[in-house]
Order: C-alpha cells, then sequence, then structure tokens
C-alpha cells in the first residue's frame, strides 16, 4: 500500500512538473510570437517611410490638393516631367502610403478661360480631376473627381481645394518682360509681338497684320495702333508661373517661350 501511494505522488509530482514546463513553453512561444509580430509591424512602417520618402522626393511643386468625404487627392508634377496621381482613402493621412498612385497623366487644357483637366488611366479605369475655373454658376467652378469605368462614369463629386494658394504675379514689370512673341492659347498662328523699339506687330492669323507702337506701365500695356485704334492690356505672371500672360478686352495672350 505504502509503495502504491508513493508511486501516486511521484507520478503527480511529474505531472505537475510537466504540466508547469508546458506552460513555460507555451508563454515562451506567445512573448515570441508578440516580438515577431512587433518586429515586422516595424519593418512595414520602416519600408512605409522609405517609399514615402521617395514619392516626396520626386515631386518638383503640387498642382492640385483636394479631398471630399472618401478621397484625399493629390496631382505632383514631377522633376522628370510626368504627373502623377495620389490617392488615400479616408481615414488615411497624406503622411501615409497613398491607397493608389498613376504616372502618365495627361494634361487637356480647357481654352482660354484657363481651366485643365488631368487624366490618369489604369485598365478600365479613368481618374480624372477637372479644374474648372470658369463655369455657368459657382457651383460649376471648382475641382471636380470623375472616375469613369470600361465607358461610364461612375462618380463625379466636387472636391473641397485644398491646394495653397500662390500669387506669382509682380508688383510692375519690365519691357524686357514684354519683349517677344505672344500667341493665343489654342490657336498659336494669332500673334503678337512686341519690339525693342517701341513697336509691335499684331498678326491676326489670317494673312493680315497690323503695327503700332506699345506703352508699358506698370502692369499696364496700352497698344497705339497706327490706323489711330488702341487696345488696353494687362500683363501677370500666369497662373503656374511658367509664362507671362496678355489679358483684356476680350483678348488673351501668352508668352511664347523661346
Amino acid at each position: 500500500m505504502k509503495h502504491f501511494i508513493s508511486l501516486a505522488i511521484l507520478i503527480s509530482f511529474f505531472s505537475c512538473k510537466n504540466s508547469e514546463n508546458k506552460n513555460n513553453i507555451t508563454q515562451k512561444e506567445t512573448e515570441l510570437t508578440q516580438k515577431e509580430n512587433k518586429l515586422e509591424t516595424k519593418t512595414k512602417e520602416i519600408t512605409a517611410e522609405k517609399q514615402m520618402l521617395k514619392l516626396n522626393s520626386e515631386v518638383e511643386n503640387t498642382i492640385i490638393y483636394c479631398e471630399n468625404k472618401k478621397f484625399i487627392i493629390k496631382i505632383d508634377n514631377l522633376k522628370n516631367g510626368d504627373l502623377r496621381y495620389s490617392s488615400w482613402d479616408k481615414p488615411k493621412s497624406i503622411a501615409t502610403k497613398p491607397t493608389l498612385v498613376l504616372y502618365d497623366g495627361k494634361v487637356e487644357n480647357q481654352g482660354t478661360s484657363g481651366g485643365s483637366h488631368y487624366i490618369f488611366k489604369t485598365g478600365e479605369w479613368s481618374y480624372i480631376i477637372e479644374n474648372n475655373l470658369v463655369g455657368e454658376t459657382a457651383e460649376s467652378t471648382g475641382v471636380f473627381l470623375k472616375l469613369i469605368n470600361n465607358g461610364k462614369q461612375q462618380e463625379y463629386s466636387k472636391m473641397i481645394n485644398l491646394t495653397a494658394k500662390k500669387d506669382y504675379d509682380l508688383a510692375s514689370y519690365s519691357k524686357g518682360n514684354l519683349i517677344g512673341n505672344w500667341i493665343t492659347p489654342h490657336y498659336a498662328v494669332r500673334k503678337l509681338s512686341f519690339f525693342d523699339n517701341g513697336r509691335f506687330t499684331f498678326d491676326e492669323g489670317d494673312g493680315k497684320k497690323i503695327e503700332g507702337k506699345f506703352k508699358l506701365i506698370a502692369k499696364t500695356v496700352t497698344l497705339n495702333f497706327d490706323n489711330g485704334t488702341a487696345k488696353i492690356l494687362k500683363i501677370g505672371s500666369g497662373r503656374a508661373n511658367t509664362s507671362f500672360s496678355l489679358v483684356g478686352e476680350g483678348e488673351s495672350f501668352s508668352k511664347q517661350r523661346k
């Protein structure tokens, strides 16, 4: 009987010891899994930070920065001349990796009103950001997101424009800013040319040229035609600081790059 009791005690002891060892192993496995998960999370964070640094380093300047209830969207002009579309699904922020990144964007300028549409494609989807500067109503002007799938419009919504407004205009302009050729957007044969001698030539694009003298004071350019008529235009630096503009009396010209 004593031997039986001793054996039972011994079995119970080893059973408890074995159970304790199993608990220790399970705890260590749990701790190891937690450490591996933390390491994986940290690795993902570092990778995301590197990707964001690379994406940000590509940017020359931001053209459009906007949002609605679902998305935050940026259109960036890159240093290599490419256009890039970046989108974040809310509640993500622009400090994190974008949900969608598209390259090789195309720009469609909307006539003399100055508006532009930025078009990006991937597969059967087209992502279009419209920057409508002029419209029949206040509601039709502004920044809009248009999503098209296989030729069918899936979404068209007005965005909140977060783009930082920059004033590139100068307080006044010199004769040197004016000298050169100016063209009407989308109708380049219509040209206005200014010369060092204070003269200008206005080419209507139909073979007729009108000449005259010009006068520049601050931002005002007065064209005194030899036929006795006159026009008054205003010179400015353009919306993206890419060229000078001349507008007024129904006219709109952009300075032609050399």
